[in-house]
């Protein structure tokens, strides 16, 4: 068995095992297969990578709702600009159903690296959210990949590497105010905390079976 294989199944078991603090949290929405569950948790496109959020931020993306699932006390320590806490024992909670399950915006789910976040991903998923996405490696990615990047070893650069560090170099201004070696645009502000818009559910019908 592949190891991707054996952290799909171990990730479902404790997804499964957590749905069992909410049993009676969603009774009428639809709980997808485990096999449903199980193809799309093997699916890469479920992440997202650091440089992605960080373009989306850069540029005041309003699709873009970030979610930190940790402890608030970590959260008060340090966190995404503009992100809301929403811890993962409280995922599930109904107050913030319409602003998780999205057709509109890109929900991206992170914490320190992305362990607590696919957990709340695949508890989420298994009550057929949709628009989520995990920020892959989490703030541990985040601080290495963002806040302070790597210039790529000359041997081995290739020019889609050097890209990215540049792109990475202008990040790291841009968040936090320090200037890299090379970099001479003006930072912006990180982005402020945007209000979410709930859009409207459509009427659930029928059982969860």
């Amino acid at each position: 068995m592949k190891k991707t294989d054996k952290i799909i199944i171990a990730l479902l078991v404790l997804g499964g095992f957590l749905t069992l603090f909410y049993p009676d949290t969603h009774p009428f929405r639809r709980v997808i297969s485990q096999k449903e569950l199980a193809y799309d948790a093997a699916l890469p496109s479920h992440y997202i990578p650091t440089d992605k959020v960080a373009k989306m931020l850069m540029e005041s993306d309003p699709s873009l709702i970030l979610v930190d699932v940790r402890k608030p006390k970590e959260f008060k320590k340090f966190s995404l600009p503009g992100a809301l806490n929403i811890p993962l024992d409280s995922i599930l909670s109904t107050k913030y159903e319409d602003m998780l399950d999205q057709d509109v915006y890109t929900v991206v789910l992170f914490s320190n690296g992305s362990g607590l976040a696919d957990q709340a991903w695949l508890v989420l998923r298994s009550y057929d959210y949709h628009g989520l996405k995990v920020l892959k490696g989490g703030l541990n990615a985040w601080y290495r990949n963002i806040l302070h990047p790597q210039e790529p070893d000359a041997t081995e650069v290739t020019s889609d590497a050097y890209k990215r560090y540049l792109f990475r170099k202008g990040a790291m201004y841009y968040f936090t105010g320090i200037r890299p070696a090379g970099t001479s645009a003006s930072p912006k502000p990180a982005a402020a905390p945007k209000p979410v818009v709930k859009r409207k559910k459509k009427e659930v019908t029928g059982g969860c079976g």
